[in-house]
């Protein structure tokens, strides 16, 4: 399912993922998900991007996961990155900058203070490379009353 809500994120952000559907869809049904929009997006061939969008809405709305708005995809991924920067899963500097963009373009004014919060980290990154333990602890106490803020 991870599949799927990924490419719903990337579809609600404008890319371009018509090609890539009918396989995730037949990767879902493999995996157990189930809808009658699911299997005939499974069964549609590449060249066929405008119909694989439609079913695909349809197929999530079908198994209870909407296609987000793009504000909503954009604090999805914000999500993502402060749960990966809490548990030690990637670069802290580049999650911390991944948080701020995509609070910058999230068109959510109630997350300005949070991007504007992880840049100020981000940019103080070079000047705190001599003490990283405290940069990186400081990105993670931001991080956890973030999601602590806006729960997912």
């Amino acid at each position: 399912m991870e599949q799927l809500r990924d490419l719903a994120i990337r579809l609600a952000l404008g890319e371009s993922v018509g090609d890539d559907l009918p396989i995730a869809a037949a990767y879902a049904l493999t995996g157990g998900f189930d809808s009658p929009a699911l299997r005939e997006l499974a069964g549609l061939s590449k060249g066929q991007p405008r119909e694989a969008v439609d079913l695909f809405r349809q197929a999530m709305e079908e198994l209870g996961w909407a296609v987000p708005d793009e504000s909503a995809a954009r604090l999805h991924l914000m999500r993502k990155a402060a749960s990966d920067l809490l548990a030690g899963r990637g670069d802290p500097e580049d999650l911390a900058h991944e948080i701020y963009w995509q609070a910058c373009y999230s068109g959510l004014p109630g997350l300005r203070a949070v991007g504007d919060r992880f840049l100020e980290l981000y940019a103080g990154w070079g000047a705190m490379y001599d003490q990283p333990d405290g940069a990186v602890a400081a990105m993670k106490a931001t991080a956890k009353s973030f999601l602590h803020d806006h729960p997912g």
